[in-house]
């Protein structure tokens, strides 16, 4: 155990945690038949599927996108590949098998869903719902593609990822390095705001994110904002402050009432080609993600910045060190995951039983 330490400049603070930056190792990689680079979207006739698959058809990394819906996603897929990109987009009709087909040689699987743009759904809704069709196309998943990479971008990710990794260990497959929860939109967010107020480029700007995938839990750290922070703490704090309640302001200026979509699924895309990027071996891949983690001892999932590589998650970059404000967040989002976790885990195993995930 040791204390957060500021990888800049500053002093310690805050609670204690496990320096978890060790390299990971995997025993159940199983190499793909195929070269090419091709990627899943399940949940594709959603508004942020729909969008995300619009956004990876432009990207030169990729072969091929191929999309599935339990609506049909036929019209979708001939509309995407009258965009003159190399990436060519790819569907399935034949009913009983087209998910099969979608999933088959998939290195890189994106699970959307858009239950959180219902005005009527409370949180408890949008859980039961999401876990729903998460639960129906995760056995899928782990028959026809277990050594995909699999990105999940669902509310309320703090529940849903703890539930898959539960879903893959009653399948006898224990590849936590490979199941991530999506955050990024918050880290758009937080990038564009910072590169606002130094005045730079937001293209250039990186601010890590900690905590978890919601408003209430995820933990913008201006205070490490790259390529350096100018940022006082009355303007840090301003900043958080902004980047959490960026889903309620966003709901408010809707008409409709409905979240937003585009950002979360320029996110996604982002990524995804992140993804792609570290299968391809590519060095000094760095992305925040909601994941299995020992960084918080009290916790066993969290999210901290992850430098990504073909295995996938290659080395956890741990906490840097936290401003007293930064801490004192830091410390009032425990409570909330804690509760999180054990919601997913009860979803998957029944109240009755106990997760054997644990951080010693």
């Amino acid at each position: 155990m040791i204390r957060t330490s500021r990888i800049f400049h500053g002093k310690s603070y805050c609670l204690s945690i496990k320096k978890n930056t060790h390299q990971i190792t995997s025993t159940q990689i199983h190499p793909f038949s195929s070269k090419s680079m091709k990627v899943a979207i399940l949940g594709a006739a959603s508004k942020t599927g729909s969008c995300l698959a619009l956004f990876l058809k432009q990207s030169p990394l990729i072969d091929e996108v191929a999309i599935f819906d339990s609506k049909c996603v036929y019209g979708l897929a001939l509309d995407l590949n009258y965009i003159d990109t190399r990436c060519k987009v790819s569907t399935c009709n034949c009913p009983g098998t087209s998910l099969e087909h979608t999933l088959d040689e998939a290195k890189v699987v994106m699970v959307v869903a858009d239950e959180t743009s219902k005005e009527k759904s409370n949180e408890h809704e949008v859980l039961k719902s999401n876990a729903d069709v998460l639960s129906d196309l995760l056995p899928s998943v782990i028959k026809f593609s277990p050594q995909a990479m699999v990105a999940v971008v669902m509310n309320p990710i703090n529940s849903l990822i703890p539930l898959a990794l539960e879903m893959y260990k009653k399948a006898g497959i224990y590849e936590h390095n490979r199941l991530f929860g999506v955050i990024n939109r918050y880290s758009l967010r937080a990038n564009t705001f910072a590169a606002e107020r130094i005045g730079i480029e937001p293209e250039c700007t990186m601010v890590p994110i900690i905590g978890g995938g919601c408003c209430k839990t995820c933990i913008p750290l201006f205070s490490q904002a790259k390529p350096s922070s100018k940022l006082s703490q009355i303007e840090i704090r301003r900043l958080t402050h902004a980047v959490r309640t960026s889903d309620e302001e966003m709901s408010k200026a809707s008409e409709d009432k409905e979240k937003p979509y585009l950002a979360t699924s320029f996110a996604a895309a982002r990524f995804c080609v992140s993804l792609c990027k570290a299968i391809r071996h590519e060095r000094n891949v760095v992305e925040s993600a909601y994941v299995r983690s020992c960084v918080i001892p009290e916790l066993t999932y969290f999210a901290t910045p992850l430098e990504l590589g073909p295995a996938g998650i290659q080395k956890y970059l741990g906490i840097p060190s936290l401003t007293n404000y930064e801490c004192e967040l830091l410390n009032s989002v425990i409570p909330f995951l804690k509760k999180d976790i054990k919601l997913g885990e009860a979803l998957a195993l029944g109240h009755e039983n106990v997760s054997s995930e644990a951080c010693l």
